[in-house]
């Protein structure tokens, strides 16, 4: 019984970071680049 347990927890570990791991790599192929928060201080309008 306990060993169902420690493998659905295991399961749903791998899945969470599988998940968050996935969500990490979109993020980083649909980023543009943006401008750091000193360029932006530096641009005079």
């Amino acid at each position: 019984m306990s060993l169902i347990k420690i493998g659905i927890i295991v399961e749903m570990f791998l899945f969470v970071g599988v998940f968050f791991w996935v969500m990490k790599l979109n993020s980083k192929q649909a980023r543009q680049p943006s401008l750091s928060k000193k360029t932006i201080k530096n641009l005079k309008f």
